[in-house]
């Protein structure tokens, strides 16, 4: 299995990488300075290192040069990623390639299979607009769905909820003339920024937490529908 190694002192950001992992096969490993960085490289020999510049005590391009420097690490690819616009500076460095934040899952994905393999678990997930109610931080909240599979919901939104809050969402598919409606606790497992046709696009994905298994088996039976 592929080891991942994600470095940022910004725990939001490095659970926003995670999030956008969710669905690769691959084991993650977390740092959050330069100096446990290298200390993982050298305990579990990632097979890619994903890597901030800025970060207290030890910063990005002086921990590339100290992996690059050391024979038994120097093979494995380093990406800074970072909101800074020291590109030269990190590929002089010994960097493999330089992404700016912000980023989202697709670009991330595409970054690290420039450098390693990796698989992808696909689930059945099918395009539809359902207006999904949510309640966070006191007050009530209506977004429409982009897509929808067994496992979750992604909700267009110009206002993300923070990754790992759970919520209590509900909607209705439509089924046989009918609606079906939703009652379930959903949690924020990533966030997505991107420009689609000239637009900048927002929006979070939620999984599923209890869904029961009669909800289950219609949900699958309407994507089982919807794909036919």
């Amino acid at each position: 299995m592929t080891k991942i190694l994600l470095v940022d002192d910004i725990r939001n950001f490095l659970d926003l990488e995670i999030s956008f992992l969710k669905r690769a096969d691959c084991r993650i490993f977390t740092a959050s300075t330069g100096a446990e960085a290298l200390k993982l490289a050298k305990q579990e020999r990632p097979d890619i290192i994903l890597l901030d510049l800025v970060m207290p005590e030890m910063g990005g391009i002086e921990t590339t040069r100290i992996l690059k420097a050391d024979p038994e690490l120097k093979k494995i690819p380093v990406i800074i990623v970072t909101s800074t616009n020291k590109r030269k500076e990190s590929l002089n460095a010994g960097a493999d390639d330089f992404v700016q934040k912000p980023i989202n899952e697709r670009s991330l994905l595409n970054e690290i299979k420039k450098f390693v393999t990796i698989k992808e678990r696909e689930e059945e997930r099918v395009p539809i607009g359902l207006e999904v109610k949510y309640r966070y931080m006191g007050i009530d909240r209506v977004n429409y769905s982009r897509d929808i599979s067994t496992k979750g919901i992604f909700l267009i939104t110009e206002k993300p909820v923070p990754i790992g809050v759970e919520l209590d969402v509900e909607f209705e598919l439509p089924e046989n003339g009918k609606s079906s409606r939703f009652k379930t606790k959903a949690a924020v497992v990533r966030e997505e920024r991107e420009e689609h046709e000239g637009r900048i696009i927002t929006g979070m994905g939620l999984e599923f937490r209890d869904f029961g298994e009669d909800q289950a088996k219609k949900i699958s039976q309407f994507i089982s529908r919807q794909m036919k």
